[in-house]
């Protein structure tokens, strides 16, 4: 039996749809998006799978997306401009970060370095190379910069650390190896900067979050596999808030999880879907100066604002 092309879509959309809806836990209906930003293509603020992005310090939103393409938005969601990576055949970022001076850092993935922008998108500078060694990476992940201009980069494929360098792009230490004992890391694939200078870190497919100081001194972690609350599954990224409880951006569940510090869930944000409110994927989570969380809702080719503060943010 022949069947149509229109019917054929229907069926591939009604079975995308089943089995989005069946991904990871699904808690009540929380608040609504403040706004959202994007949508699926390739021109001035579309997007193509988003999967990593960064306020600057002037409140300017840049997000990256599997089209090899840095976007920068306003505050307020208004394009701005945009770039392509110098390289992007091999693979496209993961993550993105951006220092005191207002340069734009790119985890380039799959070119084992980190690409360095001008706030305006000029290739300033890359550095890292392909290996093991100091200095060097395999896949990195994501990119922090903290106020003094220091650089954490996190990466996976079997060196599966973070790395630390001076502002002045020397190598410092690594830690969170395949031999740190508790501390092991496996796919750490997002950096958080708290105020007191310790480091937050979504260590992806060990489905925790774990907690060190800025010179690789493992505090503790928290965490489980898992869809019910206070467990993850394949956390992307973390954040926190300005009350000082953290963000959790899980790509497997489907949502966005609120914790304590000493790892107790406050809430859910989102439910698997693709209604406003709804997540598909997402891998990012990002803080603005105002307090509004920006959730890079990937597989549905936008950007999320959400009140974390809001009454009814978050679904208990």
């Amino acid at each position: 039996m022949l069947i149509s092309p229109t019917v054929a879509l229907h069926s591939l959309a009604a079975a995308l749809a089943v089995v989005l809806a069946g991904c990871g836990s699904e808690p009540g209906t929380a608040a609504p998006p403040l706004r959202i930003i994007g949508q699926t293509g390739i021109g001035p603020g579309e997007f193509n799978y988003p999967r990593a992005a960064v306020v600057s310090g002037n409140g300017d939103l840049y997000v990256v997306d599997k089209g090899g393409r840095i976007q920068e938005f306003d505050p307020d969601g208004k394009f701005v401009r945009g770039w392509t990576m110098p390289e992007f055949n091999a693979g496209k970022p993961t993550g993105l970060g951006a220092g005191p001076d207002g340069r734009i850092y790119a985890a380039d993935t799959h070119y084992a370095r980190v690409t360095v922008f001008t706030a305006e998108g000029t290739l300033d500078r890359q550095f890292g190379a392909y290996g093991d060694g100091p200095g060097q990476f395999r896949l990195p992940t994501d990119v922090l910069v903290d106020g003094q201009g220091y650089i954490f980069v996190a990466e996976y494929g079997g060196n599966d650390r973070i790395s630390k360098y001076t502002p002045d792009w020397l190598f410092v230490t690594s830690f969170g190896g395949p031999d740190a004992g508790a501390a092991s890391l496996r796919r750490p694939q997002g950096l958080c900067l708290a105020p007191d200078s310790t480091l937050w870190v979504a260590d992806s497919c060990n489905h925790r979050i774990c907690h060190f100081t800025s010179d690789g001194r493992y505090i503790g972690s928290f965490g489980e596999s898992g869809a019910r609350p206070g467990q993850m599954r394949f956390p992307y990224n973390v954040e926190m808030l300005p009350d000082g409880t953290l963000a959790v951006v899980e790509y497997e569940n489907n949502h966005v999880q609120r914790f304590d510090v000493n790892g107790k869930s406050l809430g859910i944000w989102g439910r698997a879907g693709r209604e406003a409110g709804e997540l598909a994927y997402p891998w990012a989570v990002v803080v603005d100066k105002r307090g509004r969380l920006f959730v890079v809702d990937s597989g549905n080719n936008r950007v999320q604002v959400i009140d974390p503060a809001a009454n009814g943010a978050w679904v208990q």
